[in-house]
């Protein structure tokens, strides 16, 4: 029992089955957002419990504090659920623990064949090529790593053997852009003061068109990325991607999307207009832990120029392959190597479900984010400060006295989760304090905004 070779595989993987069910059974009674419960750590055994009892285990200490964040009330970020379908594909995904870097095994022709579907799916050209890593952030930093060896090429300076102080001053623009993309700015090297947010148009978080050709002008020569923003995180705007694309080429910058989750407009006929202009991407980050509902670990990025990305992330090696342009083999196209086959889930919720599932689940959540504004802005002590735009509704809250203030919006929050019914965070609208939430779970229903409204009403 303590030693894996006595370990019977069926019986762990039984208890490990009885446990899943439980907690997917229970997710309707369990707070979207579970508060940390300090206590002390465990100690490690001397002699191991076995498999099975040590996930029993796990769940006593562990199980009654988790969250119920795959539920369809868990709005706070923008995290979709896990579809059935990928729910089992993981679990193979581990089962067969394949190695998806090598080309020499099927893990890298899996992944390519995803790829092929994603590009499908979402309406991406045939000449971008495409990989996943570990998530969003990740991606961003890919398209940026990327974008680096691309600039570089123009100088005759090749970034992944020269470092990029040989590049030297890079600018990276966007408007409301995501945190990760400082993060990916700090990792690269850049730093985080590199990254300069231009002004936005009033009352929008789109980038002010006119801010960016004035700067681009003024940065004539120097290195710069532009990153243009599919989807923002407090009320889910979007670039004009046609316009910035065509400065930023105009300028002779690098042009990324960060389209995480606002790539999947191109799935609903009332959003795809959104996307308009995204061909002039040279790199695209997304996420399909988002609307895809596979678990986490699932970003993904495409790129124009798979050349540039083979030389930034190729691993140089006596005992590996070469890297060959043209050649997938996400060895030399990744910031990983060792990796699991992330690519599973994703070929089995696509295949399960399809372009049509897909786009009926983007048109179901946009409508319900509407639908959710509507009932908000009808209510007194409500303000929506944004339209709806895609899938993310964006609230404040009125006092006799106005508009609340932050400790107000935070002790609001704080209210609605402890309520336990659904899970919203804050945030900061044109510099004011407001409440935002996202739909994307396939688990959601009319149902859940009747349990939202009535947590907001009471917790006001």
């Amino acid at each position: 029992m303590m030693d894996p070779a006595e370990t019977s595989e069926r019986d762990v993987l039984d208890v490990a089955h009885r446990l899943a069910i439980a907690h997917l059974a229970g997710l309707a009674e369990r707070p979207p957002a579970s508060p940390p419960v300090r206590q002390s750590f465990a100690d490690l055994p001397v002699t191991g419990a076995g498999a099975a009892q040590a996930l029993a285990d796990f769940d006593a200490r562990w199980g009654k504090h988790l969250s119920g964040s795959p539920g369809p009330r868990y709005w706070g970020f923008i995290n979709g659920g896990v579809t059935p379908a990928a729910l089992a594909a993981d679990w193979l995904c581990s089962t067969y623990d394949q190695n998806g870097q090598v080309s020499e095994g099927p893990g890298a022709l899996i992944e390519e064949e995803t790829i092929g579907l994603l590009r499908d799916l979402l309406a991406i050209p045939e000449c971008y090529s495409g990989n996943f890593v570990s998530g969003g952030t990740m991606a961003n930093m890919s398209g940026l790593a990327i974008a680096l060896q691309r600039l570089g090429a123009k100088t005759q300076v090749d970034v992944s053997e020269q470092g990029v102080a040989a590049l030297g001053p890079v600018r990276v623009l966007s408007g409301e852009c995501h945190g990760t993309i400082g993060k990916a700015a700090a990792l690269l090297g850049l730093g985080r003061a590199a990254v300069e947010r231009l002004p936005q148009e009033v009352d929008r978080e789109r980038v002010d068109l006119a801010a960016l050709e004035r700067r681009l002008t003024e940065l004539r020569g120097t290195p710069v990325i532009v990153v243009g923003n599919a989807g923002t995180v407090t009320t889910g705007d979007f670039d004009d991607l046609d316009v910035v694309g065509s400065l930023a080429h105009k300028f002779g910058a690098h042009f990324h999307v960060d389209a995480a989750f606002g790539l999947f407009a191109a799935l609903s006929r009332r959003h795809a207009h959104l996307l308009r202009g995204i061909e002039h991407a040279d790199t695209i980050a997304s996420d399909a832990h988002k609307w895809l509902n596979v678990p986490f670990d699932s970003g993904f990025l495409f790129t124009r120029d798979q050349d540039a990305q083979l030389q930034m992330f190729k691993t140089v090696s006596n005992y590996l392959s070469q890297p060959t342009p043209g050649v997938f083999n996400p060895q030399h196209l990744c910031p990983e190597t060792s990796r699991r086959l992330r690519a599973l889930p994703a070929w089995v919720t696509l295949h399960a479900y399809g372009k049509t599932g897909y786009a009926a689940l983007v048109e179901r959540c946009t409508g319900y984010a509407e639908e959710l504004a509507r009932r908000i802005a009808d209510e007194p002590g409500f303000e929506c400060v944004s339209p709806v735009r895609f899938n993310v509704v964006c609230f404040r809250l009125l006092t006799r006295n106005g508009r609340a203030d932050d400790q107000e919006t935070k002790a609001f929050v704080d209210r609605v989760a402890k309520d336990g019914q659904v899970f919203v965070t804050r945030s900061s609208f044109k510099g004011s304090p407001c409440v935002r939430l996202a739909f994307l779970n396939w688990r959601t229903d009319l149902r859940d905004l009747d349990v939202a409204m009535q947590a907001f009403l009471a917790c006001r």
